[in-house]
């Protein structure tokens, strides 16, 4: 499966901001990240043990096997079909 960016020619230039004025400042972006108290707690019981089981299918490509494809989309169009 390939990803392609449709938007891409429209963030050519995303570090580039326009001020009130109209003139364009240098800003980098920055990306920020809040963890609830909940996601947290979550990850201290053992909530997260098969994360690196998952990480390892990813990373083979299971997910992306005829299997894994067609069971997901049986459990899309059963769910669809409700």
């Amino acid at each position: 499966m390939e990803i392609r960016s449709i938007l891409s020619s429209v963030y050519k230039n995303d570090d580039k901001f326009k001020t009130p004025s109209g003139k364009t400042s240098e800003t980098t972006k920055k990306d920020k990240i809040e963890i609830s108290e909940q996601a947290k707690a979550l990850q201290n019981t053992g909530e997260t043990k098969n994360l690196a089981d998952i990480q390892k299918k990813i990373k083979s490509g299971f997910y992306n096997s005829e299997a894994v494809i067609s069971k997901v989309a049986d459990a899309i169009l059963k769910e669809i079909g409700k």
